[in-house]
């Protein structure tokens, strides 16, 4: 990307705001890599703001990775539908294959706010040694890292190739390396975090709402799971590391974020104030016979929508309203995460034992009251036969999570135009501005 796109651009708006309700922001930009202005390289305070800023910038606005992550995910299964046809990138997005036109504003939002995010996330990671208390240090890169991991991450997920480095014609580096540069990432901050707590200084200078130890387990038990298979061809020992991680989340403690009428949850405020969007059906898009028929036999199709009428299904969970919370992770996708890699690995009582837990689990066992009240998996004791089974419950347990278009090219769903098409897309195309400013820019996949 060039230069002037995501060189170490950090706005001062950043560094006043949070999401804390009340909080105003002063428009003015600085580039802390100009040795002329001082401010977050030479200041640990500034640098514990920025964090509270990199939360801003992923989860406030239709521009944000977050809306962008949730909103992708569901278009690229059918799992949601424009209301409105109005949005016009919604619509190209909704339509997906060669319908999304390269200027459209969802997809240059999604890539350039991405790597805006990660930016200011390694601004942050390349001055921790301005901070001298190792209390300080910890939250500084916990937070830095969940940041830089949500926002590569999400590029992992949807493009094929990424810039890794911050130069004018960068060049562009397969995702599996990006994903490798994630987990690296993520790992130094779980081993920080494992002797030292973070101070309480920093955390009353971030938004409250993320569990960063758990978080970070929970980031690296969903990396390492995509890394297993990244190549199409299973690693059962980055499918081993993704088990360990996910058995070490604490599936008491919430991980999310937190909204208020000043600093509204985008999803929500898209879906219901603006009308943008909402869910196909009661089908939450699973297709080839992977609904559940009826739909209430599984309250979790219940629990993400509302059966308002015949044509309208308007989202409820974290998107029912401006102020909803919005989860980093939930509790089941550490179960299947689980169920999954043992599944690859054909140790099938163990997977089915790890599947059931999700299938079995009532509300009252959900931390965020997603139960599933399913009996136990009672199908074939096979790879196929219960890799199916997970996919389909990653599917309701997790709507609109953002991983459905990596899930469904994970488990060798049917993809764009062959029979029983299950997704619209295999990757994005890269947005017009990259490539009008990047020579290095990579031919665009077909679909």
């Amino acid at each position: 990307m060039k230069m002037h796109h995501i060189k170490r651009i950090v706005a001062v708006f950043l560094l006043g705001c949070t999401l804390l309700p009340g909080t105003s922001c002063n428009k003015e930009y600085i580039n802390p890599s100009e040795g002329s202005v001082p401010s977050v390289e030479t200041s640990p305070d500034a640098l514990m703001t920025l964090c509270a800023g990199l939360q801003r910038r992923y989860s406030i606005g239709r521009q944000s990775p977050l809306y962008c992550y949730a909103v992708g995910g569901g278009y690229s299964v059918y799992a949601l539908y424009t209301i409105n046809i109005g949005n016009t990138s919604e619509k190209e997005v909704e339509t997906g294959k060669g319908a999304i036109t390269l200027s459209n504003s969802f997809i240059t939002q999604m890539w350039t706010q991405c790597l805006l995010l990660r930016t200011e996330s390694e601004t942050v990671l390349n001055n921790l040694a301005i901070a001298t208390d190792p209390a300080d240090r910890a939250g500084l890169k916990a937070y830095a890292s969940i940041f830089y991991a949500l926002s590569m991450g999400m590029l992992v997920q949807y493009y094929e190739q990424i810039p890794l480095a911050n130069a004018n014609h960068a060049t562009f580096s397969p995702r599996a390396e990006a994903l490798k540069k994630v987990i690296q990432v993520l790992e130094s901050a779980d081993a920080e975090l494992a002797t030292t707590a973070i101070s309480a200084k920093f955390l009353g200078k971030v938004p409250k709402g993320i569990d960063a130890k758990n978080t970070i387990k929970a980031l690296l038990a969903r990396f390492y799971n995509i890394q297993s298979m990244i190549t199409g061809t299973y690693n059962a020992a980055d499918g081993t590391k993704a088990i360990t991680y996910a058995q070490a989340v604490d599936a008491t403690k919430k991980s999310e974020f937190l909204f208020s009428t000043v600093t509204p949850n985008p999803v929500g405020e898209q879906a219901l104030t603006q009308n943008v969007f909402g869910a196909i059906d009661s089908t939450l898009g699973l297709r080839n016979g992977l609904a559940p028929v009826p739909a209430a036999t599984d309250p979790r199709v219940g629990y993400y929508i509302t059966f308002k009428s015949g044509t309208t299904y308007p989202l409820k969970a974290f998107a029912e309203t401006n102020i909803s919370s919005y989860p980093v992770y939930l509790p089941g996708e550490m179960q299947l995460i689980i169920a999954e890699n043992y599944a690859r690995q054909s140790q099938f009582p163990n997977a089915i034992v790890a599947l059931n837990a999700v299938r079995t689990k009532k509300a009252a066992d959900d931390i965020y009251g997603i139960g599933a009240n399913q009996s136990p998996y009672a199908g074939a004791v096979t790879q196929a036969a219960i890799m199916t089974d997970i996919y389909k419950q990653r599917r309701l347990e997790m709507f609109i999570s953002g991983q459905e278009l990596e899930d469904s090219r994970r488990f060798g769903r049917p993809g764009p135009n062959q029979p029983g098409e299950e997704r619209n897309r295999n990757f994005y195309p890269y947005p017009l501005n990259e490539r009008d400013n990047n020579p290095n820019t990579p031919a665009d996949p077909a679909i």
